[in-house]
């Protein structure tokens, strides 16, 4: 995990052995998700992140919900905007399903992924 400002992504895997940079944007929301109106993204400056993982955070019960996507879907839900952008949150619900893994999982393979491996040794 990288402090708040730092240069490069959020947060560095390792799938396979190979590292692969995530960007990770938050959005809070009181009532209903469709509060949240954007997630704010420079991909002049993050775009070349592996994945963007958005998240929606429920301040009612502290429940998130992940959207995992790479960078090509990330790319396709974005709108640019002179100084920065936005991947907007219908958009990107449309593009990959809530809390599927499935992105990170299959990072670098063709065949079906296996499941994700916590062994730190």
């Amino acid at each position: 995990m990288s402090p708040e400002g730092a240069p490069g992504h959020d947060v560095i895997v390792v799938v396979d052995g190979q590292p692969k940079s995530i960007e990770v944007k938050t959005r809070q929301f009181l009532k209903r998700s469709t509060e949240i109106t954007r997630w704010p993204v420079d991909m002049d400056a993050k775009g070349d992140a592996e994945f963007f993982v958005f998240i929606e955070l429920d301040l009612r019960t502290i429940a998130p919900t992940f959207y995992v996507l790479t960078n090509a879907q990330a790319r396709a839900v974005h709108r640019d905007y002179l100084g920065g952008g936005n991947c907007y949150p219908p958009e990107v619900r449309r593009t990959i399903q809530a809390n599927d893994f499935s992105a990170l999982r299959s990072a670098g393979h063709q065949e079906k992924p296996e499941g994700i491996s916590t062994d730190l040794e």
